[in-house]
């Protein structure tokens, strides 16, 4: 909690780049290929420079446990409450990119802090829809996340695999399956490049196609705006359940704030300020430095006089920060409130903060022993 604002890190993911991840038939140069460009893009181009909070390689690639992860988004940094995303990603990752396994440890632990997003792969096959169903029974999942591709590459077309939300045949039943189990909220993995191929894969009409066809369901384009701005932008002025999950571009707002001004603003100036939700993709950046920029930061002067950009308000801010996300998932801010006030990591966040606060603390224990 920061300046009376309950705060909700929209994607927290648990990245597993351990050499023993690597699936049996990637390649070593594939994965290292793989494994290198999210460091570079995900991280040392967006990390804080203050003293501490750049990780190493072999820091970022080391995978994370639960406590790592609680560590470094309740104690080290203000935020209530995270949302964790499952990532499969088959191509690459013989256990997931970001195990789905650990966000459901997370969440029995920590069940007032802790949403859930597992991940679905339709090109797998109808057995899929059992796992749907099975997930959504035993671990009162909160929402499911697709990626537009497997990973895997089609040797027909030399591109990805693709899976976009606008096959009728490949996408739909995994939708229809959704809402018949009552886990309306989608995340789709957007903007940020997922794999090799077309632009098609990343693009976001699939969403919007989607959108129309289901709206009983809500789709989070996760990474909104990172490319495709004016298109992320348009989609929210034209489809009320299409949100904007700004993982990757909250980043940008500690080194590039410029930049996080322009992809912000088009897309309050389109979609208004309800349906936009922060996020950061820890560990692919900590959170910390970006809410203390988010906590200082003014749209530039000549994008509101200029653009028609909306200002940057206490109200806009807490929106953004948490309010649209519990508002999404239909959590009272009030009862939010009164369960992190005091609990076991709360009390932990007070004392980590009067002893000499140092990022990634836990984390790095652990690779040091």
């Amino acid at each position: 909690m920061i300046n009376g604002m309950v705060v909700v890190d929209g994607v927290v993911h648990g990245y597993d780049f351990r050499p023993g991840n690597r699936a049996p038939h990637c390649s070593q140069a594939a994965y290292d290929g793989m494994v290198n460009a999210l460091y570079r893009i995900g991280h040392t181009s967006v990390e804080s420079p203050a003293p501490g909070y750049l990780m190493t390689r072999d820091e970022f690639t080391a995978g994370w446990t639960a406590e790592e992860l609680a560590d470094i988004v309740f104690v080290e940094s203000a935020v209530d409450v995270m949302i964790y995303h499952g990532v499969e990603i088959d191509g690459f990752f013989d256990g997931g990119a970001s195990p789905y396994e650990l966000g459901r440890e997370l969440k029995r632990r920590y069940p007032d802090r802790v949403l859930l997003f597992a991940p679905v792969d339709p090109l797998r096959g109808p057995a899929e829809l059992d796992l749907m169903q099975q997930r959504a029974e035993e671990d009162d999942i909160d929402g499911f996340k697709f990626y537009p591709t497997n990973g895997l590459i089609d040797p027909e077309v030399n591109s990805s695999k693709l899976m976009l939300l606008d096959d009728r045949e490949l996408a739909f039943p995994f939708l229809q399956k959704a809402l018949d189990l009552g886990v309306t909220h989608i995340g789709a993995h957007k903007a940020v490049p997922a794999g090799a191929g077309p632009r098609v894969l990343n693009h976001v009409d699939d969403v919007t196609c989607a959108a129309i066809a289901f709206p009983g369901l809500t789709f989070e384009v996760v990474h909104s705006g990172w490319a495709f701005l004016e298109d992320c932008a348009l989609q929210l002025r034209t489809h009320p359940n299409i949100w904007a999950t700004i993982e990757s571009v909250s980043n940008m707002i500690v080194r590039k704030p410029r930049r996080f001004a322009e992809i912000v603003g088009m897309l309050m100036m389109h979609g208004g300020t309800d349906r936009i939700m922060f996020a950061t993709g820890v560990p692919s950046a900590h959170p910390q430095p970006i809410i203390d920029a988010l906590m200082g930061f003014e749209m530039p002067r000549d994008l509101v006089d200029g653009w028609g950009f909306p200002e940057f308000t206490p109200d806009v801010l807490a929106k953004l920060m948490g309010g649209n996300a519990l508002r999404l998932h239909g959590l009272d801010e009030a009862k939010v409130r009164a369960a992190v006030a005091d609990d076991e990591l709360a009390r932990r966040r007070e004392d980590y903060l009067a002893h000499a606060p140092r990022p990634w603390a836990r984390h790095r224990e652990r690779l040091a022993a």
